[in-house]
């Protein structure tokens, strides 16, 4: 059977002839598919042809095949939908036995509501949400759209006959959906061995002997709404306190504006840009190179980024925005864009390397609940259930 994935992931192609995804996308992720299904169908966004490959991962798969579609989002498209873009689209769902739309995404809402319109079996990944993604971009033409894109999603989810969130309750109030629903993430995450425990506490312990923190956040800065202009004003607010720590970033995008961002804020010298790293090991190592991540986004469903960080061990703090206050205490989150708040948390932990270790330990064990193990009994039902729908379904598959 054929499944149609639907999102509007940026996909880039290598000069090698194989695919490319900025991280989010693995090749390793389609598997969570194909277990169910025989092939897989996926219509995503064009990233365009990269260069240079590094940080980014294989998402070229076998089974997989990739769809390439323009920028959806952009103001024209919204205004102006192209037809021969849905005849495409329902084209691909004609041509599939289910279809998964993966929300917020334009991609994605169009492929739900034509898959409903034709009678086709689908379902939705509800990953974050529209009116936080829209409101937060940082134009006004996007934040005055971000209405109707949260009408538009939950219209979506609401007639959807199947739902899966990713938190376990922030989306599932925003989005409601009264029918066959589930809780699970979509985060990856690999169990500490023994040796990297022993690292780790080993880090711990030379915070106690005064090495100061080092605080990180993996994000892309690509955008805003991750909240790392937060962040930089809050290290300035410490350097006037008497503290001086440093921040790594790892992420991918346009580095002058943040740079000047530092500099404006005098705190150039305690930020550093670290790049990318590849998916998986690489973006582990990293991690066991910090011992405070920081979450200050304005929008997120829940961060895969706060979890990985919290599973290897170090002490992490967010905003209060998406699912976040579901994986983080109070005392250790704050409210979107309040530097004193996130300058107090930051403060408390770096004063305190007892309170560090505490939040490293209690945060390995809140992770653990994301292992793979625990995820994959729900993921299996909730596919299996897509696909009894497909084949009681009694509608013709196109020919390919």
């Amino acid at each position: 059977m054929r499944l149609l994935f639907a999102h509007d992931h940026r996909i880039f192609s290598g000069a090698d002839g194989q695919y490319y995804s900025a991280g989010s996308f693995p090749a390793s992720v389609w598997q969570r598919y194909l277990r169910h299904f025989d092939e897989l169908h996926v219509i995503a966004r064009d990233g365009g042809g990269v260069p240079e490959v590094h940080g980014l991962s294989v998402t070229s798969a076998p089974r997989v095949r990739f769809e390439f579609l323009p920028n959806l989002t952009s103001l024209r498209h919204l205004l102006l939908p192209s037809r021969e873009i849905d005849r495409r689209i329902e084209q691909a769902i004609l041509d599939a036995d289910a279809v998964l739309a993966r929300l917020p995404s334009e991609i994605g809402l169009r492929a739900a509501n034509i898959a409903r319109r034709l009678g086709k079996p689908y379902a939705i990944e509800a990953v974050g949400c529209a009116y936080d993604g829209y409101g937060n971009s940082g134009f006004m033409a996007a934040h005055l759209y971000a209405p109707v894109a949260l009408a538009r999603m939950r219209a979506a989810v609401a007639r959807a006959p199947l739902v899966l969130y990713v938190t376990s309750r922030w989306l599932q109030q925003r989005y409601p959906s009264h029918k066959h629903r589930c809780s699970v993430s979509d985060v990856e995450i690999v169990p500490l061995s023994a040796k990297e425990e022993a690292a780790r506490e080993a880090r711990l312990a030379r915070l106690a002997n005064g090495r100061p923190p080092r605080l990180g956040t993996v994000a892309s800065l690509r955008m805003k709404s991750k909240g790392v202009q937060t962040a930089i004003a809050a290290l300035s607010l410490l350097r006037k306190q008497g503290l001086d720590l440093h921040y790594d970033l790892l992420g991918s995008g346009e580095l002058d504006e943040w740079r000047a961002l530092a500099s404006e804020f005098g705190v150039a010298d305690l930020v550093h840009f670290e790049g990318t790293r590849d998916a998986g090991e690489g973006v582990r190592r990293w991690l066991d190179g910090i011992d405070i991540h920081l979450q200050p986004s304005f929008q997120e469903g829940l961060p895969r980024a706060t979890v990985e960080a919290m599973s290897r061990g170090a002490a992490c703090i967010g905003s209060t925005c998406g699912g976040i206050p579901e994986l983080l205490p109070p005392y250790r989150t704050h409210e979107p864009g309040d530097v004193e708040g996130l300058a107090e948390r930051i403060r408390r932990l770096a004063s305190d390397p007892a309170a560090v270790a505490a939040a490293s330990h209690v945060d390995r064990v809140r992770a653990a609940q994301y292992l793979p193990d625990e995820l994959q009994s729900r993921r299996d039902e909730f596919y299996l259930e897509l696909r009894r729908m497909a084949e009681s379904s009694t509608e013709p598959r196109a020919a390919a």
